[in-house]
């Protein structure tokens, strides 16, 4: 698996001032092979926003919502053990977290920082910093789905499927929405980690990130 610097790959890529990801195809680190969990073993806008999730966030946790034309739907199984609980809602507020960046328009938003540290940071302030460049925001749904876990003792690995073929690109001057029909592009497979934040056991950070786009087995 590759890694990937486009989250958004298909919205983005419709904004023609965006080389750098087009449809996804652009490493945002070392050129190939899959990224080993580290630490751990294999095992089996201007509108306003909407409510926050409904998991109780942790104690300090900065806003995550989002504006009400963007929504991410994470259509997952529940867990029933705690850190894995932790670790999903987390994971969650650390995708809610790029997404406001983009849509704030602003790498100063500290819920990625909340919600990320080391590769998976990276990862956020990259997405954020080629939406500016673009001179664009997103606007849509984007749902998540065919979640898959392997628990350890200091990590929790999370694998699943993205559609992106409702979320899309809009220009931040003239508010043009630039429809995308969907296609492989449209579907991606998420590779997170997450790990507990350091000196607190309530808060579960990303602490790395892959994204395949063209994830054609995401399909049906």
């Amino acid at each position: 698996m590759r890694t990937r610097t486009a989250l958004t790959a298909a919205a983005l890529a419709a904004a023609v001032t965006l080389t750098l990801t087009a449809c996804g195809d652009s490493d945002s680190g070392d050129d190939g092979g899959t990224e080993q969990i580290e630490g751990a073993k294999d095992s089996s806008s201007d509108a306003p926003e909407s409510p926050k999730p409904a998991e109780e966030a942790p104690e300090g946790a900065p806003d995550v919502s989002l504006p009400k034309d963007v929504e991410l739907v994470f259509d997952w199984d529940e867990a029933s053990k705690p850190d894995e609980i932790a670790a999903q809602r987390d994971a969650q507020n650390y995708l809610r977290s790029i997404f406001r960046g983009v849509t704030e328009q602003s790498n100063a938003d500290p819920a990625a920082q909340f919600y990320a540290r080391d590769q998976a940071l990276t990862y956020a302030q990259d997405q954020v910093e080629q939406s500016l460049e673009a001179g664009v925001t997103l606007t849509g749904t984007q749902r998540f789905y065919r979640l898959e876990r392997e628990t350890h003792a200091t990590a929790v690995g999370l694998s699943f499927c993205a559609n992106q073929a409702e979320m899309f690109s809009k220009e931040v001057g003239s508010g043009k929405v630039l429809r995308t029909e969907e296609s492989d592009s449209s579907f991606l497979y998420y590779r997170v980690v997450m790990g507990t934040y350091p000196g607190r056991d309530d808060v579960w950070q990303a602490t790395s990130i892959e994204v395949e786009s063209e994830a054609t087995q995401c399909r049906g």
